[in-house]
């Protein structure tokens, strides 16, 4: 029996804003997505590729890091000829070629040079659609002070909300498929625009957010003036709560629509036999330090939920804590449907191969041009240059990122603003002990580790990655 497979994407979704990952508010519930734990396996320990958009969906897709792809930050999103690493594969295709009927609907954001999908609609997915609905209820949209993000709204009421578009076709694609598929609904939410529709946009009122962390003694350069760039220290506490009430009811939103596919599969008896995959590309800051949106190796913006539910290999109501990776979902994919990988797909299948014993993750060019947000042309570094390369290395213990290359040029000695985490006691990755001496052996081998890779990385040259990049007009 060959099974189908249904990939449930979302985009910003927090590990800890999961009630089965142990959100920090009982009142917050995803019930959905904790039915989709108790039937398959729960990874503690996953982290994105990259956390940013488009090198995270890269690397879902052909099992290969940034430093591996080339596709390191979204300027790879333009309307050239990106450069990138020659033969990428992505298992879609590879599904595609041994029989099965590959569809997407929703949110892609991939470089024009990969196309994975025999189907893609992208209805329901529109940033733009979802603030004009807003403004049509008089509501003030909240905002981000430095980047005017908009990460509080409302959709307006008797108005069709278009990503539920997302989950009716998928439905109707799984419906009426013939043989085996591979259907995935990936939601824009809770990405920012965070516009939702009642009941879920007020949600959670009720819930006080004042507790959120604010500071991380020590941090890193890299952190400290992307937090400055976002300016989230001074919105207002009415703003602040008002934005956590909105992401979680977007969760909550996204809850029901997973609720709804599960329904489906059931409805059409097509639950025993398809591999359900729920994941994000990346986490979300929601304030912490001043940040808001993706972009560092904070656990919130890093790790990532990952929830793989296979009939035949994974033992319902399980959790894992070895390290997983955003590369290792396509090798796990196509080993729950049996099809070997080509040699092309990289990572590892979660639900047979041994656990490593570090992951690595990268993120940016670290050109002249680069920019922490390439989209506005906004975000120098420290010292007004180009936003740095950083890459992260985790080991079951340990966390240390640090910047390899800025202004197009390898880091120079002093330049490399190494963060390290001790998990162990310190969880939630808040106390920086690259500077202990009780930490230098365990510090100087994690960066070697780092600058092994980064010396081979596949490195695009800067004028090529510009040329190719096109910020979208505005609005």
């Amino acid at each position: 029996m060959r099974l189908n497979v249904l990939w449930i994407m979302s985009d910003e979704l927090r590990a800890d804003a999961i009630s089965a990952y142990g959100n920090s508010h009982p009142e917050i519930q995803t019930p959905n997505i904790d039915r989709l734990a108790q039937a398959g396996v729960l990874f503690e320990s996953s982290y994105t590729a990259s956390p940013v958009c488009v090198p995270a969906r890269t690397s879902l897709m052909t099992g290969r890091g940034p430093d591996e792809t080339g596709v390191w930050g979204n300027e790879a999103y333009g309307d050239g000829a990106h450069p990138m690493a020659p033969d990428l594969v992505t298992f879609p295709e590879v599904l595609a070629a041994a029989g099965w009927t590959t569809r997407d609907f929703g949110k892609e954001h991939l470089p024009p040079g990969i196309s994975p999908w025999q189907s893609q609609d992208p209805a329901g997915s529109s940033m733009r659609e979802l603030v004009q609905g807003a403004r049509e209820t008089g509501e003030k949209i909240v905002r981000t002070p430095g980047l005017g993000f908009p990460v509080a709204g409302t959709w307006p009421a008797g108005k069709d909300y278009p990503p539920e578009a997302i989950t009716q076709r998928a439905i109707a694609a799984m419906a009426e498929s013939e043989g085996p598929f591979l259907v995935r609904a990936s939601y824009l939410q809770p990405h920012t625009p965070v516009i939702v529709p009642e009941p879920w946009a007020s949600r959670y009122e009720h819930v006080d957010f004042a507790d959120a962390p604010v500071f991380t003694e020590g941090t890193s350069r890299f952190e400290s003036r992307f937090a400055e760039v976002n300016a989230g220290h001074a919105m207002d506490a009415g703003e602040f709560q008002r934005a956590q009430v909105a992401y979680h009811g977007a969760v909550a939103w996204l809850d029901d629509q997973v609720g709804r596919l599960l329904d489906a599969l059931e409805l059409h008896g097509m639950a025993d036999r398809t591999v359900v995959v729920l994941t994000s590309d990346h986490g979300a800051h929601l304030g912490e330090d001043g940040a808001f949106g993706k972009h560092t190796f904070a656990p919130q913006s890093h790790r990532v939920p990952l929830i793989v539910v296979d009939p035949r290999r994974a033992q319902p109501g399980s959790r894992r804590s070895d390290l997983a990776h955003g590369t290792d979902l396509a090798r796990t994919v196509l080993g729950s449907c049996r099809v070997p990988a080509p040699r092309q797909i990289g990572g590892r299948d979660l639900l047979a191969d041994p656990a490593p014993d570090m992951i690595i993750s990268a993120i940016g060019y670290g050109a002249a041009e680069s920019r922490a947000f390439p989209n506005r042309g906004m975000g120098t570094g420290h010292d007004g240059g180009g936003w740095p390369q950083r890459f992260c290395v985790r080991t079951r213990r340990y966390r240390l990122d640090m910047t390899t290359r800025v202004d197009g040029r390898r880091a120079r000695p002093g330049e490399s603003d190494v963060f390290l985490a001790d998990s162990c006691v310190d969880p939630l990755e808040r106390i920086n002990y690259a500077d202990d001496p009780r930490y230098r052996p365990v510090r100087e081998r994690l960066e070697a580790a780092v600058r092994e890779r980064a010396e081979r990385a596949f490195q695009p040259e800067d004028d090529a990655v510009y040329r190719a990049f096109t910020p979208p007009a505005a609005g």
